[in-house]
Order: structure tokens, then sequence, then C-alpha cells
């Protein structure tokens, strides 16, 4: 496999993984004061996903 393939999905799995932890984890919990549902979970560990894999193509090249 080519390092570019390698290196896209690893972006990819450090997208998806805080998606399915913060679904399974935040709808549980009260964060400041408010419960968010699944949606809102998934839509936060998406930011943190996004974050995390484009930080890491971009600290890779």
């Amino acid at each position: 496999m080519d390092t570019g393939t390698i290196k896209l999905l690893v972006a990819i799995v450090l997208f998806s993984v805080p998606v399915l932890v913060c679904a399974e984890t935040l709808p549980k919990r009260e964060i400041a004061g408010r419960r968010l549902t699944r949606p809102q979970a998934q839509a936060a560990g998406a930011v943190i996903g996004l974050v995390l894999g484009i930080g890491f193509l971009l600290a890779t090249g």
C-alpha cells in the first residue's frame, strides 16, 4: 500500500472513533446543565474527529 493510502485510512479512523465514542457516552451525561441527544452527541464527536483527522493530515504532510 502507498503511504498516502495509509495516511488516509488513519485519518478516517481518527475521524470515526470520536463519533462512535461520543454517540455512546455523551447522551447519558449532563453537560453544562443540559442533556445532549444522540444526534447532538454525534455532531460533537464529528467536530472532534474532524479536528483530529485534518490535524493528522496536516502534521504528516
